[in-house]
């Protein structure tokens, strides 16, 4: 069977069946790109201060209530991809934090904020709270609010176990700054939902030996075959995607092949094999129902919308 057996006018007809994931407007996509772009922000806020997303997530969370089990605490950190390995300990040596076994049970240890722990919250939310004036920039009280429940009823599709168990504010947070801190801070649930439809994807696409990054790859080379390796690095870091390896291993597996630019030796294009060619025919009809499990029961109208109300905060970061 030769490359080209499945013809140009298949892979058109997927194509445009299929067009919302080709144009980059499907739900997921859109979701992680805004994710993507909130975190960028973010991380310029923090990373001046030596503190990262984790960090961000462990103050929120113990500025909300003092003293929580450090099982709990990781179970948040964990749900939005990170990883508490190291982080509580340079917390702890930073003097933001400080760990203590639970008097009635010596097995539990908690984490206490310290005054320096404590002081961050006079600098933190209000230098963070820009990025959600920025982002939601022209866009209305109720639109927002529309959006939320809309995201976290996509959450309840996907894990219908997730819950909060922190108070919405406390004595510590200022009123004004409550719906900027994780766990319930519209930017901490955007980023579980799209961890949520990774994962959903991911187990959908294992029995091909494919990625979600590898997904994302093969959207562009099916409608561009021979792309230089720096077009395909520019999509991927559009959702805070990275290169490194990815086509290696998609090389590895027999997706595609790599051969040297015939006019610029320096660089290279990436061609579909037969077999990467072949999966324009399961994967989209897969993909496709990773959307209709995470936008169950939500009607169209409120899909598109979700999809409007993205485009719309993208484009205040443009």
């Amino acid at each position: 069977m030769s490359k080209t057996q499945i013809s140009d006018e298949r892979k058109r007809e997927i194509i445009k069946t299929y067009s919302h994931f080709f144009t980059r407007q499907s739900q997921g996509y859109l979701n992680k790109r805004a994710t993507t772009l909130l975190t960028t922000d973010l991380n310029e806020i923090l990373l001046p201060l030596g503190l990262t997303r984790n960090h961000w997530v462990i103050l929120s969370c113990l500025w909300r209530q003092d003293g929580l089990p450090v099982t709990y605490i990781a179970k948040q950190v964990q749900q939005v991809g990170g990883t508490l390995t190291g982080v509580l300990d340079r917390m702890e040596k930073r003097k933001f934090i400080k760990r203590k076994r639970d008097k009635n049970d010596r097995r539990i240890w908690r984490a206490w904020l310290t005054d320096e722990g404590v002081h961050l919250l006079d600098i933190l939310p209000e230098k963070v709270e820009s990025i959600w004036q920025k982002a939601f920039n022209g866009v209305n009280k109720p639109d927002q609010e529309r959006f939320s429940t809309l995201v976290n009823r996509a959450i309840n599709n996907l894990s219908p176990d997730h819950k909060c168990e922190l108070p919405l504010s406390s004595p510590l947070i200022p009123a004004q700054y409550a719906h900027i801190l994780p766990p319930y801070s519209l930017g901490y649930r955007m980023k579980l939902l799209s961890l949520l439809i990774t994962r959903d994807c991911t187990e959908k696409f294992d029995p091909y030996n494919v990625t979600t990054t590898h997904w994302i790859v093969l959207c562009r080379l099916w409608q561009n075959d021979g792309l230089l390796t720096s077009e395909v690095g520019e999509f991927l870091e559009q959702i805070g995607g990275s290169l490194t390896g990815v086509l290696e291993r998609m090389e590895e597996r027999g997706f595609i092949t790599r051969k040297q630019d015939q006019t610029d030796k320096r660089c290279s294009r990436n061609y579909l094999t037969k077999k990467g060619l072949e999966l324009i025919e399961v994967l989209p009809q897969l993909a496709q129902s990773c959307l209709d499990d995470t936008f169950r029961s939500i009607s169209s109208d409120d899909n598109k919308f979700f999809r409007s109300f993205l485009n719309e905060v993208i484009s205040n970061f443009d």
